[in-house]
C-alpha cells in the first residue's frame, strides 16, 4: 500500500498501532489512546492533533468512539483506534526514522518517573546539565512554574541511564520529609529510621547512583532542615548524587550550583504547535507567549494572546481561566486547595476532570493513579482567591472527604480539610488521626497538627500531640518547643519523661517516673510502675544487675495495687509475674523462675505458649551459665518459638536464641538470624522498638559493612525504648571505632 503521510499522521498511526483490536469494544481503556495521552506523547499542543486526526478519520484510517478512561474521572471521553485498512497500513511502515533512537539502556531508574514526549530545543540545556553532573554532588534546575523543569529532568535522567547510571526519582508534596522520599526512590533492603544511621547506610549501599528530588520547593519548613542535613552528610560520605528540581525563588538551595531554565527559543517552541498552521502564525502564537511550554500546551485557537512581553502568570488569570465555564471553575477550584495529588474518582466533581485534561491543565503521575493541576495554574489560582472563597470551599470538601475517605493518603486529606476549615472539635479529629496516622504518615501529621496548633483557641493538646510526634520521629527540639505549652501535669510529665530517654538525661528520666507514680488513676500508676520496671531489666549490656539496679526494680513494682475488676486484675498480674520473672532470671534464680511459671498457668486464660517462652528464656540463660545444657535450650526454644501465637513473641524468642548463639556459634547465630522479622516501621510499641534495637545489634555482628550505621539505629532504638544507659554504652563503643 503507497500512502503518503505527514509527520503528525505518521507518529498517530503508530502510537496507536502498538495497542490491540480489543480496546476497541472495551469500556475501559487508557489514557494514551486519548486526545491527551496522544499529546504528550508527540510533545505537542492538544489543538494540533486535531488536523491530523480529522484527517486521518476522513481517510478511513482511524475512528473514534466514547469511552471511559481509567483512573481519569467519570465522563467518558473520544478515544481514537485505528480501523482494519490503518492496522493494514502500520504493519506496512518500517522502523521509525523520525527521530533519532535512543541508546539501549544499560543503566537503571527507581522512583515514579513522569512520563513525557519527545522534548523540543532542550539538547544543549541538557549537555550542560550532564556536565554539572558529573563537576558537582548536587546542582539545582530551577525556573518558573510551567518552565519544563520537570520535562528537563527526565530527559537529562533518560540519557545518565543510556550512560549506565542508576537513578532514583522522587516527587516532593507538601507533606514530604527526606524519609518519604526516599521510600518514593525503592531503596533496597531494610533501612535504618536514625538520621545519621540512614545517611550512613545511603552512602554505602547507594555510591555512584543519582538521586533526583523534583518539585524541592514544596517541602515544609517543618521537614526542610533536616532534608538539607541530610543532603549535606551524605556529600561529605561521599555518597549518590543530587539532583534538585524546584521553582524559583529557592532561597535556601543558595549554596547549591544552579541551572536555570529559560523560555524555549522561537524555532523551538513553535514546534509544540504542530504544523497545520503556517509558520508565520505559529511564530506569533510562541512569541506572544513567551516561549513558555505550560502557556503554549494550554493555548487553544479561541484563546486571546496577550500583548507582547505580559505576563505569563496575568496570561493564565485573565484569558486562559476566564474561557471555564462556571461548572469547570467551581470544579477547578476544589482541586487548587489540594496539598497533593489525588485520585481522579475522588475529585470533589470528577465530571470536570476529563474537561480539565483535555485542557492541559492537569498532570499526573506515572501509572494514571493521582492527578492534581499543574501548578502555574493552582498558584494563580489560589493567589486570586479571598480568605472567605477558601473557608467555603474547605467546609464543602470536609463534607466530601467524610464520604469518601478509605485510605489513609485520604484521612490526610480529610484532616487538612477539616483544620482550614476551621472546625469545631479539632482535639477529638486530631487525636484520631494521630491513633489512625501516626505510625505511617508521621511526616504529614506532623505538619497537619502545626497548622491544627495555629488553627485552634486552646491548643495545649494539640501541642502534646505534635510533641508525641516529635519524640516519634527522634526530633527533639520540635518535642521542646511544644513541652512548655502542655497544661495537663500527667502530660507533660510524659513528654518530659520520653524526652529525657531520648536524650540520654538518665537522672531527669527517673524524676519523672517518680512525678508519675503519684499522677493519674491507679491503672496509669499501675501501667507505669510495670513499663518502669521492664524497662529498666532491658536497660542493660551486662547480663547481670547490681544490688542498687534490683532494688530499683523492686521499687517500681511496689507501686502496683491489683484492681478489682477481674479481666483488669488477671491482665495486671501476668504483666507483674512476667516482670519478676525476668527479674528472677537475671539474678539466676531459677528455682523462683519456675515458680512464677507455676503460678502463671494456674491463672485461667493465660496462653500457653506465653509459659513456653518464658521457659526457653529460663532455658537459654542457663545455657549460657553451662555450655553443656546450651543444645537442650536450642530445643526448648525452637519448640516454643513454634507454638507462639503473636510474631512479635516468636521474633522475640528468635532474637533470644541468635544472641545465645552469637557467644558460641556465629554461622548458626546467623542462619537463626534469617527468620527473624525485619523491623517494621509502621510498629512504634515499646516492646517493638526494644526488639528492633535488639535485631540491629544483631545485624552489627553479623554483617560487618553495615556495622556503624547498625549500632547507630541501635541506639536510637534503644532510647526510643526508654533504655538510655545501653543506647550510652554502645554509644561509647561507637566512638571506640570510629
Amino acid at each position: 500500500m503507497s500512502r503518503r503521510l505527514s509527520s503528525p499522521q505518521e507518529r498517530l498511526i503508530r502510537l496507536l498501532g502498538v495497542y490491540s483490536q480489543t480496546l476497541e469494544k472495551a469500556w475501559d481503556v487508557t489514557r494514551e489512546i486519548s486526545l491527551p495521552g496522544l499529546s504528550e506523547s508527540l510533545g505537542v499542543v492538544r489543538s494540533a492533533l486535531n488536523a491530523p486526526l480529522n484527517s486521518l478519520e476522513s481517510e478511513g484510517l482511524i475512528f473514534k468512539r466514547m469511552a471511559h478512561v481509567v483512573g481519569g474521572g467519570s465522563r467518558r471521553r473520544n478515544v481514537y483506534h485505528l480501523t482494519k485498512e490503518g492496522r493494514i497500513l502500520f504493519d506496512s511502515l518500517g522502523e521509525e526514522t523520525l527521530k533519532p533512537r535512543k541508546s539501549s539502556s544499560s543503566g537503571s531508574v527507581f522512583g515514579d518517573v513522569p512520563q513525557i514526549g519527545e522534548v523540543f530545543g532542550r539538547s544543549e540545556l541538557i549537555q550542560t546539565a550532564l556536565s554539572l553532573s558529573e563537576k558537582h554532588h548536587s546542582f539545582i534546575l530551577s525556573g518558573l512554574p510551567g518552565i519544563g523543569k520537570t520535562t528537563v529532568g527526565v530527559a537529562l535522567v533518560n540519557d545518565l541511564i543510556s550512560q549506565g547510571r542508576t537513578l532514583r526519582w522522587a516527587t516532593a508534596d507538601e507533606f514530604s520529609d527526606f524519609e518519604a522520599l526516599c521510600s518514593a526512590m525503592v531503596l533496597p533492603e531494610t533501612r535504618p529510621s536514625d538520621f545519621g544511621a540512614l545517611c550512613d547506610y545511603l552512602a554505602d549501599q547507594c555510591r555512584g547512583e543519582l538521586f533526583v528530588f523534583d518539585d524541592v520547593h514544596l517541602i515544609s519548613q517543618r521537614h526542610l532542615s533536616r532534608f538539607h542535613a541530610f543532603c549535606k552528610q551524605i556529600e561529605e560520605a561521599q555518597g549518590p548524587k543530587f539532583i534538585f528540581i524546584g521553582r524559583e525563588p529557592l532561597v535556601s538551595f543558595e549554596h547549591v550550583e544552579r541551572l536555570s531554565i529559560p523560555p524555549l527559543d522561537i524555532p523551538d517552541a513553535v514546534k509544540l504547535l504542530g504544523e497545520f498552521q503556517n509558520e508565520e502564525e505559529r511564530e506569533h502564537i510562541v512569541e506572544r507567549l513567551g516561549g513558555h511550554p505550560l502557556a503554549i500546551q494550554l493555548y487553544h485557537k479561541e484563546t486571546t494572546l496577550p500583548e507582547a512581553n505580559s505576563d505569563i502568570q496575568l496570561y493564565v488569570e485573565d484569558v486562559v481561566l476566564s474561557t471555564l465555564d462556571d461548572s469547570t471553575r467551581s470544579g477547578l477550584d476544589h482541586l487548587v486547595l489540594l496539598p497533593r495529588p489525588i485520585e481522579a474518582s475522588k475529585a470533589y466533581d470528577d465530571d470536570v476532570v476529563g474537561t480539565l485534561d483535555e485542557s492541559a491543565f492537569l498532570r499526573w503521575t506515572t501509572g494514571m493513579e493521582k492527578m492534581e493541576l499543574q501548578h502555574l495554574i493552582r498558584n494563580v489560582r489560589r493567589s486570586t482567591m479571598s480568605s472567605e472563597e477558601k473557608l467555603k470551599l474547605h467546609r464543602e470538601a470536609v463534607k466530601h472527604w467524610e464520604s469518601c475517605a478509605q485510605t489513609l493518603d485520604d484521612q490526610i486529606i480529610l484532616l487538612y480539610h477539616r483544620i482550614s476549615a476551621e472546625s469545631e472539635d479539632l482535639d477529638a479529629y486530631c487525636n484520631s488521626a494521630y491513633d489512625t496516622l501516626a505510625s505511617t504518615h508521621s511526616n504529614a501529621l506532623s505538619i497537619l497538627l502545626e497548622q491544627a496548633i495555629e488553627a485552634s483557641q486552646e491548643p495545649t493538646h494539640l501541642h502534646y500531640l505534635a510533641a508525641k510526634i516529635a519524640l516519634q520521629r527522634c526530633e527533639p527540639v520540635h518535642a521542646h518547643n511544644h513541652l512548655s505549652s502542655i497544661e495537663d501535669e500527667g502530660s507533660f510529665n510524659e513528654i518530659a519523661m520520653n524526652l529525657a530517654y531520648l536524650e540520654g538525661r538518665i537522672g531527669d528520666a527517673d524524676s519523672a517516673i517518680k512525678k508519675g507514680l503519684t499522677l493519674g488513676t491507679q491503672q496509669q500508676r499501675n501501667q507505669l510502675a510495670i513499663s518502669a520496671a521492664s524497662r529498666r531489666l532491658d536497660d542493660r549490656r551486662e547480663i547481670s544487675l547490681n544490688k542498687e539496679n534490683i532494688s530499683e526494680i523492686k521499687h517500681y513494682l511496689s507501686h502496683v495495687v491489683l484492681p478489682d475488676e477481674p479481666i483488669q486484675r488477671t491482665v495486671t498480674v501476668v504483666a507483674l509475674t512476667m516482670v519478676q520473672h525476668a527479674l528472677a532470671l537475671v539474678q539466676a534464680n531459677f528455682v523462683k523462675a519456675e515458680t512464677l511459671r507455676a503460678t502463671l498457668v494456674s491463672i485461667g486464660g493465660v496462653d500457653d505458649a506465653i509459659v513456653l517462652g518464658l521457659e526457653a528464656k529460663a532455658a537459654l540463660c542457663k545455657g549460657k551459665e553451662n555450655n553443656q545444657y546450651l543444645s537442650e535450650a536450642i530445643k526448648i526454644t525452637r519448640r516454643a518459638i513454634e507454638q507462639q501465637n503473636s510474631s512479635i513473641h516468636r521474633d522475640s524468642l528468635r532474637i533470644t536464641l541468635v544472641e545465645a548463639l552469637l557467644e558460641h556459634d556465629e554461622e548458626q547465630a546467623n542462619a537463626e538470624f534469617l527468620f527473624v522479622s525485619k523491623p517494621n516501621e509502621s510498629e512504634k510499641t515499646l516492646l517493638h522498638h526494644r526488639l528492633d534495637a535488639r535485631w540491629w545489634m544483631c545485624t552489627s555482628h553479623l554483617n560487618p559493612s553495615l556495622r556503624q550505621a547498625a549500632l547507630k539505629e541501635a541506639i536510637t532504638k534503644y532510647r526510643l525504648a526508654g533504655c538510655p544507659r545501653v543506647a550510652n554504652t554502645i554509644e561509647a563503643r561507637l566512638h571506640a571505632m570510629l
